[in-house]
């Protein structure tokens, strides 16, 4: 992911950030627009749903920066939080496209290893969220783990030290998500 050094300075950053430092916030900007450019550039590779990477990014930031009082507790809180906020622009997204044209039933999604949301139809975009937020309310940290692992690109090993778990427990926890996902997407989970 980055170093140590970088890892400290953006935290520190978010830190002056939230006690009102306006340049600390550009200075965040600055130090992870490249990766989440990357990572919404990924999510567009796929796009059938005219997703602009730099739209997502730029709209994700916008909402962040309304925050500045968020409690940063580091630059992988940072980081979960802005795949929080792509997931939301990208859900909004598909809502405004399918406004009126959706009876409400719950669409088939095999969710792979790789989860990739823009490949999917945008009615299995909303049932997918709609899962997720279920989840989330028996089990939010495993909702985390699959939103940092699938939407922000982090490693097992990644999601095991930032998480403090060990990497067969990540790994494990989520193939249980993908199964949970799964089941209740195909309608056999309800």
């Amino acid at each position: 992911m980055s170093s140590s050094g970088e890892t400290t300075e953006v935290t520190l950053l978010l830190k002056r950030w939230r006690e009102g430092d306006e340049g600390a916030y550009d200075q965040v900007v600055d130090s992870v627009y490249k990766r989440l450019l990357a990572i919404a550039s990924s999510l567009a590779s796929h796009d059938r749903h005219n997703i602009n990477p730099a739209a997502l990014v730029n709209e994700a930031y916008m909402r962040l920066r309304q925050l500045q009082r968020m409690e940063w507790k580091s630059r992988h809180h940072f980081f979960a939080f802005a795949a929080t906020q792509m997931r939301r622009i990208l859900i909004e997204h598909a809502r405004r496209r399918l406004a009126g044209k959706r009876e409400g039933q719950w669409e088939r999604v095999p969710l792979t290893a790789q989860l990739a949301w823009t490949e999917l139809p945008e009615p299995a975009i909303l049932d997918l969220d709609a899962a997720l937020e279920l989840l989330a309310k028996s089990d939010p940290e495993l909702v985390r783990l699959v939103e940092l692992r699938y939407l922000m690109g982090y490693s097992v090993a990644e999601l095991g030290e930032l998480m403090h778990l060990s990497e067969a427990t990540v790994d494990r926890r989520l193939r249980f998500a993908r199964a949970w996902l799964n089941a209740r997407l195909s309608g056999t989970g309800e």
